[in-house]
């Protein structure tokens, strides 16, 4: 565990230790260190206990400062880390180079890095099918007579694997122009061998090259070319073995261009090119948000039909639903599913589909990283109310189980290791930064009893209580939490450290973690925090809380009163 530990040792901020925001100019910078210089410094005190305290934070406060003063230094640890600072004579650029040279070296660097791991890195994905025919539950066979009086059996409906699916795709990145893939296909019935080349011809088109052998011979090209900023265009064509001997000539054009921030229309032609009956005309128009995704695709031809696509994205959830209808001459078609990111490799889908000639399947995808598994369960031949109803519900009622019964526990046993781990890792490191924060309280006790008679003067702000740290257990003590009351493990006070911070009857606080600011550490590493306050603002009384990396300036005109009594001060 130690060897692979690097990432996970807690690394300092130097924005935080001096409670900056990362565009802060150099004179906010300044100011800021001599702020936090005139309590930590050493001759400001005479025990020498507090000496020796004032000594470790005001040495990790110049630390900080010398860093961010220093425009060369500061490029580099916006762009590395303390490890680019640890690094002698930082090799990867030349310190004469002026801060934004730096950081366009570092973006160049990093660039050719992830290059050369494309060139080395080979993206293999599969899809494993496997088609069910679960038909006999709902249209049993018709030879049983289930009115015998016999009562001796029991029939079990039968269900089969009617096909399976294998495919299997290799992507080689040759240059950085050329991508060879080359794939395979093997089912049940037969097989197939690919392989594709594609070219990038500039910065706005790309060419690509495909051959397949199996059933039959497919050869084919297509190019992409931008013709202007808002206008692309697509060219393929594709020669199929038909039979032995013979090869059927295919060939597509479309035309797409912008309609809008999010508006894409298209309008394609295709078909055999040696039968116009056989050619079709399509017109497509997609709307694309962050919240929602609509597709209206109209085609005309030998079979026309209207097909329409809506998805709804719920970001927070990692939840996707769609629904998607098509009404044509041949066939007619509803679908409707879901789809959810169980984690960050791995995503469940269910589908229903209604199909006129085909009748009603449900369709479960499975994908975990770069391998897929998909499962057509066909329910029924023909569109009827039972399999409907039960491909609809079932899903739904057996995914809340697994999530309650295995998922969830599952998680949650992992993130606990996971916090686990990295507590251990740096157990050592959060006993000095509990002692740097205690002391540091202890040198601001004088600093914060002065602000509290300057902002009473004035009636001014004055924090009453401030606790930080386990989310879940600060928002379950919700306002029955006293001030009286003994702080958990993983919850510490932060009134002495907050009033401090206290400037001109304001508190200005980051969107950066709040456990590396002055008096603060992490009580509870690897778990989410809050920070919640209670203050005093004219003589009325206030309650805020935020999340961790959340930005706070208070007063603030929607701060909620939470109490009528006048708090002690």
């Amino acid at each position: 565990m130690e060897s692979n530990s690097e990432n996970d040792l807690l690394e300092e901020d130097f924005y935080s230790v001096l409670n900056l925001p990362k565009s802060a100019t150099p004179e906010e910078i300044t100011y800021a260190y001599r702020r936090l210089s005139k309590i930590y410094h050493p001759d400001k005190h005479v025990e020498e206990d507090k000496k020796k305290q004032a000594e470790v934070l005001f040495n990790k406060t110049q630390k900080a400062y010398e860093v961010l003063k220093d425009p060369h230094q500061r490029a580099i640890y916006d762009c590395v880390g303390v490890k680019g600072l640890k690094t002698e004579g930082w090799e990867i650029v030349h310190r004469t180079k002026t801060p934004q040279e730096i950081r366009e070296e570092y973006e160049a660097l990093a660039r050719d890095r992830e290059e050369r791991m494309l060139r080395l890195r080979t993206n293999a994905r599969g899809v494993f099918t496997a088609k069910i025919d679960a038909t006999d539950i709902f249209e049993p066979n018709q030879y049983i007579d289930f009115d015998n009086e016999d009562d001796s059996y029991l029939y079990i409906p039968a269900i089969e694997v009617s096909s399976m699916t294998m495919s299997m795709s290799t992507e080689a990145p040759i240059t950085l122009r050329d991508t060879v893939v080359l794939s395979g296909n093997l089912s049940s019935r037969s097989g197939s061998v690919s392989s594709s080349y594609k070219r990038l011809l500039s910065t706005n088109g790309w060419v690509k090259y495909d051959v397949t052998a199996g059933n039959g011979l497919h050869v084919g090209a297509k190019i992409f070319k931008m013709i202007t900023k808002t206008i692309f265009g697509t060219v393929e064509g594709s020669l199929n073995d038909i039979s032995s001997g013979m090869l059927r000539p295919v060939g597509r054009v479309l035309l797409g261009t912008s309609l809008g921030a999010r508006t894409t229309g298209y309008i394609s032609l295709g078909g055999r090119l040696t039968s116009i009956k056989h050619t079709s005309l399509s017109t497509e128009v997609e709307h694309n948000t962050e919240r929602s995704y609509c597709m209206c695709k109209l085609e005309i031809g030998l079979a026309p039909a209207i097909s329409m696509l809506y998805t709804w994205k719920f970001i927070e959830q990692d939840l996707l639903l769609r629904i998607y209808a098509r009404a044509g001459v041949l066939n007619s078609k509803l679908e409707y599913g879901v789809e959810k990111k169980v984690s960050k490799l791995n995503t469940f889908a269910a589908t229903v589909q209604i199909d006129v000639i085909n009748g009603v399947t449900l369709k479960i995808k499975f994908v975990r990283a770069s391998q897929t598994y998909i499962f057509p369960i066909l329910l029924s031949h023909d569109v009827i109310a039972p399999p409907i109803f039960y491909a609809t519900f079932v899903p739904i009622v057996s995914w809340f189980v697994a999530k309650n019964v295995i998922l969830d526990p599952i998680m949650k046993d992992y993130k606990n290791r996971e916090i686990n781990k990295q507590r251990e890792i740096n157990k050592k490191r959060m006993a000095e930064l509990r002692q740097e924060a205690l002391s540091a309280i202890n040198l601001m006790m004088a600093t914060m009893e002065r602000i509290v008679r300057e902002e009473t003067e004035k009636r001014g702000l004055i924090i009453v209580f401030a606790k930080y740290g386990n989310a879940e257990l600060i928002n379950q003590s919700g306002e029955s939490f006293d001030n009286n009351d003994t702080l958990q493990p993983n919850i510490i006070d932060v009134t002495v450290p907050l009033q401090c911070l206290v400037k001109d009857s304001q508190l200005i606080l980051h969107s950066t973690t709040k456990c590396q600011l002055p008096g603060f550490y992490d009580p509870c590493i690897g778990e989410d925090k809050v920070l919640y306050i209670e203050y005093t603002h004219r003589d009325q009384n206030y309650e805020v809380k935020i999340n961790d990396n959340e930005a706070l300036r208070i007063p603030r005109p929607h701060s909620v009163l939470v109490r009528t009594s006048t708090p002690p001060s």
